[in-house]
């Protein structure tokens, strides 16, 4: 896992991410990785999956991060603490 130093306020496709219990906009960051089985050719062999933690009650909100013409799905700002 990979985790990123900070506080962050997440954009994900340009929309603000809320948390969905109590409507927190901080979050704490991880990658997740998870192997998956090889059941067709176009599938990875591991799926990346962005972990947002609220950093008020903990709920985890996970999104997988793409790029579409080089442009990510998720933007991340980073907040002081």
């Amino acid at each position: 896992m990979v985790r990123r130093r900070g506080i962050y306020e997440i954009e994900v496709l340009g929309m603000p991410l809320q948390c969905t219990l109590c409507g927190g906009t901080t979050f704490i960051h991880r990658e997740v990785y998870i192997d998956l089985e090889q059941t067709a050719k176009d599938i990875p062999n591991q799926l990346t999956l962005q972990s947002f933690a609220c950093e008020v009650c903990s709920t985890t909100q996970l999104i997988q991060e793409q790029s579409h013409h080089d442009e990510p799905n998720i933007v991340y700002i980073e907040v002081d603490a």
